[in-house]
């Protein structure tokens, strides 16, 4: 293992010349995942205004089926790409043992950070309902006579709860954060080592992941804010929001604020995954190299 810090700029400048190298190869065998998955958002828009039946069901499994193997598909075409520069089968996607070591490393890393993001979550959701809870008692009201729940006690909440509240959150997603970090060279390492590797790789990145969440960031926030603005700007020509679905919150039902346009915007960035995807799949193979 290389004792050397992981390059951040030139990390992603070599990321995003993977993505100009070989963008039409990335579109030719990024469009049947981003084609399934395009209809997939549009049966869910259909879903709210009438229950899918019949065709309709089968047909939201059948794109679910084929988003989900076009997305490992594409995935997998893209590390073998970044990691070991090679390029082969039908628009270089295939069927072999890196889509199903894909799979597996996958699998196993959503399993660690779901269980950490659950932990973080679970305790800043009661702070933060603590927090709310006395905005409401400082101003007098006992909230079980009340009958208040939490969207009507937010609406107590001062300044000061809301940065205490923040702050909390910031602290939780940056934890989560870090395991994201810690774990991403496992998936180029299984790709050049082709075998699964998840915490057998784990060193790979000690020390390493405050630099791997700047490089993370600085890759993909150009990159996210191009795509909501896109959107933002095919929302304002056809006077709506076709990405838009209700997000319960306590009780109600919200199609406005941070909580509906954070689902809004991940749904965006999984249309744009043909240009997401490799340039995260080069980032990371950049992460490997610096440190094996």
């Amino acid at each position: 293992m290389s004792s050397q810090p992981i390059p951040v700029l030139p990390s992603v400048a070599k990321a995003y010349a993977l993505l100009i190298a070989h963008w039409s190869r990335f579109v030719m065998a990024g469009l049947p995942f981003t084609l399934a998955y395009a209809i997939q958002l549009w049966l869910v828009q259909k879903a709210l205004a009438v229950p899918l039946d019949g065709f309709w069901l089968t047909l939201d499994a059948t794109v679910m089926i084929a988003a989900t193997v076009g997305s490992l598909a594409f995935s997998a075409m893209c590390f073998r790409l970044a990691v070991r520069d090679e390029y082969g089968g039908q628009f270089g996607l295939q069927l072999s043992g890196d889509e199903w070591r894909f799979f597996l490393v996958a699998l196993l890393n959503a399993a660690l950070v779901l269980i950490v993001a659950l932990l973080a979550a679970m305790f800043a959701f009661v702070v933060f309902t603590t927090i709310a809870g006395g905005a409401v008692e400082g101003a007098g009201i006992d909230p079980e006579d009340a009958g208040f729940d939490l969207p009507m006690a937010m609406s107590y909440m001062g300044t000061a709860d809301w940065v205490a509240a923040w702050a909390v959150n910031m602290v939780a997603f940056l934890l989560v954060a870090w395991l994201v970090a810690r774990l991403s060279v496992s998936f180029p390492a299984s790709f050049a080592q082709k075998a699964v590797r998840v915490l057998s790789v784990w060193t790979l990145s000690e020390g390493q992941a405050w630099r791997i969440l700047a490089a993370m960031a600085i890759a993909g926030l150009p990159l996210i804010l191009v795509e909501v603005a896109l959107y933002e700007a095919l929302c304002m020509a056809l006077d709506s929001r076709p990405l838009l679905t209700p997000v319960s919150v306590g009780e109600v039902m919200v199609t406005d604020g941070v909580f509906a346009r954070i689902p809004e915007y991940l749904r965006v960035a999984g249309l744009f995954s043909i240009v997401n995807l490799p340039v995260m799949a080069g980032l990371y193979a950049q992460f490997y190299r610096a440190r094996a």
